[in-house]
């Protein structure tokens, strides 16, 4: 088998918005500023959402924190976003699917946070697309979880439970 295709991003930072008015267009207003800015949103989503209201999380390279910081504090009063945290030194690990073991993206999952899990790495997202995952965690584990992550996905291994 080849090896996994691993992308590694480092000096990562998450913003997530908290109790951000759940009305059409809000998060289009929110990203919409943050592109005039020329800010490269890297990874987002929703992490809670109600009827009312709801949390909005997206990840930025290191070098766009202080544009983007900036945006929030002009943008979020506007559009009502109740306060903003942030996450700095965090990476994003990326892996191909075709390129592992498993033949679906929830045996790849599996496989990827269960070996994490067992090794005990701090996993903060896990995303996925048709044929990509995404695992956001702490950069200071990256280059650890990166080799956990390429042996566990191209040996067919077994599952340890969590």
């Amino acid at each position: 088998m080849s090896e996994i295709l691993m992308t590694r991003r480092r000096k990562i930072v998450r913003f997530t918005c908290h109790h951000v008015p759940a009305k059409p267009g809000i998060a289009g207003r929110l990203f919409t500023a943050l592109g005039q800015k020329e800010i490269n949103i890297l990874h987002m989503f929703n992490t809670e959402h109600g009827e009312t209201e709801g949390d909005i999380s997206f990840s930025v390279g290191e070098s766009c924190f202080q544009k983007a910081e900036e945006v929030l504090r002009k943008t979020g009063d506007a559009i009502g976003i109740e306060n903003v945290t942030v996450e700095h030194d965090l990476a994003i690990l990326s892996f191909d699917l075709e390129e592992t073991v498993c033949e679906n993206v929830m045996c790849t999952m599996t496989l990827a946070l269960s070996a994490l899990s067992k090794e005990r790495v701090d996993v903060k997202h896990v995303a996925a697309s048709r044929n990509r995952i995404f695992v956001v965690l702490p950069d200071e584990e990256a280059d650890r979880a990166s080799y956990i992550l390429s042996r566990v996905l191209k040996e067919d291994p077994i599952i340890h439970p969590i």
